[in-house]
């Protein structure tokens, strides 16, 4: 669990981030993005560390090295009154994908968000909603 004074100053972090410089960008998975955390060990989000050579983000052309991931598409389960309970566990039976903030999250859970983006539930992209950084570089 992060502290109250962790999630203020990451998401001041965020807000830090002009307006004009935010994007949005929808990708087919693989991304072809490496991220890093913005702070090792802490839920405090990640930035784009590189991109892979011919990867769809490379061919996108809009997403730079140092951007922050602001918010991801992710599959939430969800629907108390649809889950099945087989075995001892519980297994859901709706689902829905929504945008959600990335900056206050730890990497293994952004990951996680971002994975969930798969053809098991019937989805071949993920929407990213980034911001240039002061450290943000284009390639070309």
């Amino acid at each position: 669990m992060i502290s109250l004074r962790h999630a203020i100053s990451c998401l001041l972090l965020a807000a830090a981030t002009p307006a004009s410089a935010r994007y949005r960008v929808r990708l087919r998975t693989p991304l072809g993005i490496a991220f890093e955390e913005v702070e090792p060990g802490k839920a405090c989000g990640v930035v784009v560390a590189d991109l892979v050579d011919g990867g769809n983000a490379e061919h996108d052309g809009r997403i730079w090295v140092g951007d922050r991931l602001l918010s991801t598409s992710a599959v939430v389960l969800g629907g108390d009154s649809a889950l099945l309970t087989v075995g001892g566990g519980r297994q859901f039976t709706n689902w829905k994908r929504e945008l959600i903030p990335a900056t206050a999250m730890g990497f293994e859970e952004i990951m996680a968000a971002i994975g969930s983006n798969s053809g098991r539930f019937g989805y071949v992209d993920c929407l990213l909603e980034l911001a240039r950084t002061d450290s943000s570089f284009d390639f070309d």
